[in-house]
């Protein structure tokens, strides 16, 4: 291949996609530049990409940290954090109250290479933590909020019990940056699944984490080894997704309230969870640590299995799904959508009833919702 590289266009206002896995050096010269970091150029296509920069970039100065990476998804991000940073007979301390597949890796995987996990429950107004389970922990493990109560944890109290070198991690998905700032409250790393609110279209699947530069070095070497990297293209449409995230959040912080308040006023909802209301457990925290409440509601309705899958069923705006923070309304009934294949025990000790719906408002006229939620819970009653 000849060396004469065709100039491009330079004045785009846009990143052009570099659809490619091979770079070229100029001479050997240049290759030992770039391995004692005098140059920034491309070596491979697992390593390197400018579009995977550019968002990079972008998303360690929204979570307001030196550095950041860019994983194939949310959970890669998280099992690639935790492959990093611990090593046999350390321990994690994590909040219970989480996303299932995060659980299941602490529970099932991480214990299999020699690495004790220790679940802590977030429902407490107190979140009084046990000082020892805190203090002999490598690593503590929050989602904040949690997934799908939106239960907050006190952070600044864990951090005062936590050892002096244990790494605080936080998973941000369902607050993002412009709703939670976690590193101003301690946090050592801060993890988001960039297919949901942050990619806001429903149309990538893309993780990141962000925190010092010597933290993301670390876990970028396990990255290049384990292979978890995203496609350029989703990295693009990423950096396309960050142009409108806080108009976006904007959106959801305000109709979420709206809808929220209407669910809790209903005579057919028992409980409503969401942060921004009084009456959720850990309001006094959203006060604390939040500076809005996203556009996800979960809710319990006065009645029993059968006609809360009639009121899902019901309902016209919203897909049947699990996914959020994108422009389509989804809803699911928890027990028997994402928590299908768990026993009635196991639901019920993670408070997952079997009237609990979770509810992403998308980005659609608030009153057609209201309008059309309301329909279904009068279809439901009947």
């Amino acid at each position: 291949m000849s060396k004469q590289k065709k100039q491009s266009y330079r004045n785009s206002c846009l990143t052009p996609i570099y659809q490619n896995i091979a770079y070229f050096f100029e001479d050997t010269a240049q290759v030992r530049q770039y391995y004692e970091g005098k140059v920034s150029v491309g070596r491979y296509g697992r390593y390197d990409n400018p579009n995977w920069l550019e968002f990079e970039n972008k998303i360690a100065a929204l979570d307001n940290y030196e550095s950041a990476l860019i994983f194939s998804s949310g959970m890669n991000a998280i099992t690639t954090t935790a492959c990093a940073l611990l090593e046999q007979n350390d321990t994690l301390a994590y909040t219970g109250r989480c996303y299932r597949k995060t659980k299941q890796l602490f529970r099932q995987i991480l214990p299999k290479w020699g690495i004790k996990t220790i679940s802590i429950n977030p429902t407490n107004n107190d979140n009084n933590f046990s000082n020892k389970c805190l203090e002999n922990a490598k690593m503590v493990f929050l989602e904040m909020p949690s997934n799908p109560h939106l239960y907050l944890v006190d952070i600044t109290k864990i951090k005062r019990k936590m050892h002096a070198d244990a790494l605080l991690v936080v998973d941000s998905t369902l607050s993002t940056p412009l709703n939670f700032q976690a590193q101003k409250w301690g946090a050592d790393l801060t993890i988001h699944s960039c297919s949901k609110y942050i990619g806001g279209h429903g149309d990538v699947l893309a993780g990141s984490v962000a925190g010092s530069k010597d933290l993301i070095e670390h876990i970028r070497n396990y990255r290049n080894i384990m292979g978890g990297v995203t496609a350029p293209n989703t990295a693009s449409l990423l950096n396309r997704s960050l142009e409108t995230l806080e108009i976006r959040m904007q959106h959801f912080n305000t109709v979420g309230l709206e809808i929220a308040e209407y669910l809790y006023h209903h005579h057919q909802v028992k409980q409503v969870f969401y942060t921004g209301l009084k009456t959720h457990p850990h309001h006094h925290l959203a006060k604390k640590y939040l500076t809005g409440h996203g556009g996800v509601i979960s809710f319990e309705l006065d009645m029993n299995e059968k006609a809360t899958s009639k009121f899902v069923d019901a309902l016209q705006i919203p897909c049947m799904g699990s996914n959020f923070g994108s422009g389509q309304a989804m809803i699911e009934q928890c027990s028997i959508f994402t928590y299908y294949n768990l026993s009635p025990q196991e639901r019920q000790d993670i408070g997952i009833s079997d009237s609990l719906v979770r509810l992403s408002i998308g980005y659609g006229n608030s009153d057609a919702l209201i309008e059309d939620i309301d329909k279904a819970l009068e279809i439901a009653n009947h």
